[in-house]
């Protein structure tokens, strides 16, 4: 009798422990299930948005990255062009069901069906396929939604809810993508090709307009901070050479400089300083990431963000985009939002926030040419609102353009930025140091260009009694 309970138990236990679904590394692994026709070679990127809720947005990505690469990129040939990926919601919930129950009554309700735990998964992915010249030339959105009941011995766990979300998603991009593989690899290919002989021809990336960098009396005897500014973080934007567009002369100069001064001058560490040259969209949006993430878990820190490079405002809303080196000006959707930039760090912990714009949203760029020929003139960029603890030192106002400093080897704005801080070892308040800049600039433009160049100075609201007294350090 003792040895027939024995081996009931034993069965019992078995089954316990190894009918349930949890999650195995190798549930996330690629299916086996290519298109007939492989897209060509092209990159991968991925944004992830803001409604997330409970999830590993990183495990998401990794296997909607892994399907993508192994069953409809191809691994061969030249890249023409990237998918993109745009996470618009994820939220993973699970709930404890039965919670007020003892262990042993959990058990035998269990034994009747009785779920211990479930969990919902919901998941709403896009992609965009791009081609070469940064044109979006397809579009695809997909949702679902995946629930599971745990017990001790049936059912699936969380992990195993988005998973099985994930990969539904990614098999309806790749039934969708292989009923027209044919014609979305003409296209890519036409497009390659397009672009290669628009390189060829110097439409593209105008690099024989790069001018020679003078070095200039900023670039050295740079002062040095007796001590460190521990709390401040500083992230540095630097565009000069453009895919699509005329390059932005002196901008990684500049950037470096400006680095430089950040490190020495204001003391900050430089494991807290990103410098990001010649960025792309998706280098913008992770430099982005990383800042707030610094804002949000180190008490009492601060920011700085400086960028120079094109921007350009929206022809329909008039709201400014920073234009990344494989930006396009005749599409926003390949640019960064200004507004993005400002919302996203001001809902973050910061102290506060300072940005350096060295650049004009206007649609002009540093030569005064235009980076969209059709638009003809300069449009004034609508003003973003400025929320937090903000303030944003701008190259200029209204629709002036930003300008360069070719004696010097820098833009306008950033020489006498730098030289305020050379000549203060950067303990300088805001408003002389706003003050210097607007009228050796405004001189400055006039003699060498013969054209208006006002910087500016805005604020948020909770900023605007108290910035003039603020410092860098």
């Amino acid at each position: 009798m003792k040895k027939n309970l024995l081996i009931l138990v034993t069965v019992v236990l078995g089954c316990l422990l190894s009918a349930c679904t949890t999650y195995k590394a190798s549930m996330s692994q690629p299916s086996n299930d290519p298109i007939t026709q492989k897209l060509p070679k092209m990159d991968f990127e991925w944004f992830a948005g803001g409604d997330i809720q409970g999830a590993n947005v990183d495990f998401v990505k990794n296997i909607v990255h892994s399907e993508i690469n192994n069953n409809i990129i191809s691994k061969e040939g030249q890249k023409e062009g990237k998918i993109e990926v745009v996470c618009n919601k994820v939220h993973l919930k699970q709930n404890l069901a039965l919670a007020g129950l003892s262990g042993g009554t959990l058990f035998v309700f269990n034994l009747f069906g009785m779920p211990f735990t479930t969990s919902k998964a919901d998941l709403d992915l896009s992609f965009n396929i791009i081609n070469s010249n940064g044109d979006v030339i397809d579009k695809y959105s997909y949702s679902t939604q995946k629930k599971s009941a745990l017990g001790f011995y049936y059912g699936k766990d969380a992990s195993v809810c988005m998973v099985e979300a994930v990969k539904e998603i990614t098999k309806k991009f790749r039934d969708d993508v292989n009923a027209k593989s044919e014609s979305l690899i003409a296209k890519l290919e036409t497009d390659y090709d397009d672009a290669s002989t628009n390189y060829a021809k110097g439409k593209i990336n105008a690099s024989s307009k790069k001018k020679e960098i003078t070095k200039s009396d900023v670039d050295s005897n740079i002062p040095q901070a007796k001590k460190e500014t521990e709390n401040t973080y500083a992230l540095i934007i630097a565009n000069e050479d453009y895919q699509f567009v005329d390059p932005v002369n002196f901008a990684s100069h500049d950037g470096e400089v400006f680095k430089e001064y950040c490190i020495k001058t204001l003391g900050i560490p430089e494991k807290q300083v990103r410098y990001c040259a010649n960025a792309s969209y998706g280098v913008i949006s992770g430099g982005v990431d990383w800042l707030k993430y610094a804002l949000d878990n180190f008490e009492g820190s601060k920011a700085i963000v400086y960028y120079c490079g094109h921007g350009i405002p929206d022809e329909k809303t008039g709201d400014a985009f920073i234009v990344p080196v494989d930006g396009k000006g005749t599409n926003t959707a390949t640019c960064y939002s200004l507004n993005k930039l400002y919302t996203t760090l001001a809902a973050t912990k910061a102290i506060n926030v300072t940005y350096f714009m060295d650049a004009c949203f206007t649609g002009a760029n540093k030569e005064g040419s235009m980076l969209v020929a059709a638009r003809g003139v300069a449009r004034e960029a609508k003003k973003e609102k400025l929320e937090g603890n903000a303030v944003v030192f701008s190259a200029s106002s209204a629709d002036e353009t930003a300008m360069t400093y070719p004696e010097k080897g820098h833009g306008l704005f950033t020489y006498f930025l730098l030289k305020k801080l050379q000549e203060t070892g950067g303990d300088v308040s805001y408003d002389e140091l706003a003050g210097y800049i607007n009228k050796n600039v405004k001189k400055e433009a006039f003699l060498i260009n013969e054209k208006p160049q006002t910087p500016v100075v805005a604020t948020s609201p909770s900023a605007a009694s108290a910035w003039k007294t603020m410092k860098l350090k």
